[in-house]
């Protein structure tokens, strides 16, 4: 039974008795708050070594302007050295962005939020393999429901692909084909990783381009 409720169809679990979409809810949410949290641990990396390779490479051009390395080029030492510090508060600006958005503390609480919901889980699954008739099982599984309620409210919501690449752990259970795992681990590295290496990769293309 519940097997053909937890499909990638809403209605199809909605349909089903109230344990058990209460069951596809505390699954599939943790599972995903728990991919929130390992996403956001990830950016939280790549963020610090984007912003310590960038600072690295505006020096490396600094000293490469002071020891006169390479052809020779038509920006003068005036714009070299504007361009220089514009380059500086722009990392400035982007590294004061970057800890607005407090990406460990808010790894961290996808985390704790995931623990929570799995608690509740497993409170839910023990109701449901316990010898009690049904009715009891719907009632104790309503203040089940409120405390998940009272948990989502403590937290802030995962996205939308953070779902997505749960379903991917998960992808016989989903009924996920190569492909579409493809195209959702696509969209997961194009909005989470991919601004990140570009900064690390494209600066030394750039500057090798320069004195070359």
């Amino acid at each position: 039974m519940s097997n053909e409720l937890e499909t990638t169809s809403g209605q199809q679990y909605l349909d089903k008795d109230f344990s058990v979409e209460l069951n596809f809810k505390f699954w599939t949410t943790k599972g995903a708050r728990f991919v929130a949290s390992h996403r956001l641990k990830s950016v939280n990396k790549l963020s610090s070594y984007s912003l310590g390779f960038l600072s690295a490479y505006l020096i490396i051009l600094g000293l490469l302007s002071v020891f006169e390395v390479g052809p020779e080029t038509p920006i003068s030492a005036k714009n070299f050295a504007l361009i220089s510090t514009s380059l500086s508060i722009l990392i400035l600006v982007f590294s004061q962005l970057e800890g607005f958005n407090d990406y460990r503390l808010r790894a961290e609480k996808f985390h704790d939020c995931a623990l929570e919901i799995s608690e509740l889980y497993n409170k839910l699954r023990y109701l449901k393999t316990s010898s009690m008739k049904q009715d009891e099982i719907n009632k104790l599984s309503e203040n089940l429901s409120i405390e998940y309620s009272n948990v989502l409210k403590k937290y802030e919501n995962h996205k939308y692909i953070d779902f997505l690449m749960f379903k991917t752990t998960k992808n016989d259970y989903f009924k996920l084909n190569l492909l579409n795992i493809l195209i959702i681990k696509l969209r997961y590295y194009w909005s989470t990783q991919f601004l990140y290496h570009v900064l690390i990769i494209l600066p030394p293309i750039l500057i090798y381009l320069l004195i070359k």
